[in-house]
């Protein structure tokens, strides 16, 4: 994950097919959560097939073994449909506009989904341990899914869906301050500014 929030590939009007992905959400789960966004008035959907999955946990450092991804069709297809799945389950969760009392009921129905193993790994430098899956979808799905519920050891407060008014991206406030809004100033901060800019021109009137 990048360590500054940054839209790669993307612009007001639309997504570059290069790098698709938005990486504002300052988490793995708000990135996840932003990988079906609203573009011109449009959901667009970031993670049509399994190569987009792996391509977007290899950006965001989440896949361990980002070098082995040789799965069989069925296999991919079960992959995609599990993310598509975590994806729905944690913005029911983490959007703070949301009101779904089974919220976490329904995720944790689908993390249940993505078994794994504690393995002991001294001195790797990390914590020593780490989940593995038997096999390499499985493995991702895993990987996936626990990058991703680390969100729950943030203060709740800290997350937040952009004040656009179209826009559903979402993101866990690191700011000093607490208070950010906008998923990117330089995007929806600026159309929001503009807009008010407008209103106010068009309260005073002419001359």
């Amino acid at each position: 994950m990048p360590a500054q929030p940054v839209f790669l590939g993307c612009t007001v009007s639309g997504m570059s097919e290069s790098a698709p992905f938005l990486w504002t959400g300052n988490h793995p789960a708000m990135d996840l959560c932003n990988t079906e966004p609203v573009i011109d008035g449009e959901r667009v959907e970031l993670l049509a097939d399994f190569g987009a999955v792996v391509s977007w946990a290899n950006l965001a450092g989440v896949a361990s073994r980002a070098d082995s991804f040789d799965v069989t069709a069925r296999e991919a297809a079960r992959t995609l449909r599990f993310v598509h799945r975590l994806r729905t389950g944690l913005r029911a969760v983490l959007d703070p506009t949301a009101a779904e009392p089974d919220a976490m009921h329904d995720l944790n129905d689908v993390l249940r989904k993505a078994p794994g193993v504690l393995r002991a790994e001294p001195f790797s430098g990390l914590t020593g341990v780490s989940l593995r899956a038997p096999a390499p979808g499985a493995q991702l799905r895993l990987d996936i899914a626990a990058a991703t519920v680390d969100i729950f050891r943030h203060d709740p407060g800290r997350i937040r869906r952009c004040a656009g008014t179209t826009c559903v991206l979402l993101f866990l406030d690191i700011s000093k301050s607490g208070r950010r809004r906008w998923c990117d100033m330089a995007v929806c901060g600026n159309r929001a500014k503009v807009a008010a800019h407008h209103a106010r021109a068009r309260a005073s009137g002419p001359g």
